[in-house]
């Protein structure tokens, strides 16, 4: 008899640990995203919510610019994938690259070489580019929208 209490507690607290209704809106398509560069390109500002992981700014001047020449430019960025705004310009090469059945973003630093990855969502006819500073779980995240 005490142990169906004992299963239903664990799976109210897997439920609860995996924010099954967490960072993500279930209807944000993730997985086998159909994308072209067309889809991309195009001028992206990261999102209110995004602001408030970074270095205590809240405004909304952090704008990711995808050229049709796979160049970008971003602004107000050094250590923006780290979680953190300085002032500055970055520039680099992007490419849409597919891992694990998702699309994502590479954007690949002129300054640096580094690397770094843009999940690319999809909710209804409207892309979405996610960078998770963090385990997902715990919402830290960045959103840039066009």
């Amino acid at each position: 008899m005490k142990r169906p209490y004992w299963m239903f507690s664990i799976l109210i607290l897997g439920f609860a640990s995996c924010h099954f209704t967490g960072p993500i809106d279930v209807n944000i398509q993730r997985k086998n995203v159909e994308v072209k560069s067309n889809n991309i390109v195009g001028k992206w500002k990261m999102d209110k919510f995004s602001y408030k992981f970074l270095s205590g700014i809240k405004n909304d001047s952090i704008v990711l610019s995808l050229n049709s020449d796979n160049q970008f430019e971003i602004n107000n960025l050094q250590n923006l994938f780290e979680g953190e705004i300085n002032s500055g310009i970055s520039f680099g090469k992007w490419e849409i690259i597919e891992q694990y059945d998702t699309k994502k973003i590479k954007l690949t630093f002129d300054d640096t070489q580094t690397t770094k990855n843009l999940e690319i969502y999809k909710l209804k006819n409207n892309y979405q580019l996610w960078y998770f500073l963090s385990d997902p779980d715990n919402e830290e995240r960045i959103r840039f929208l066009k």
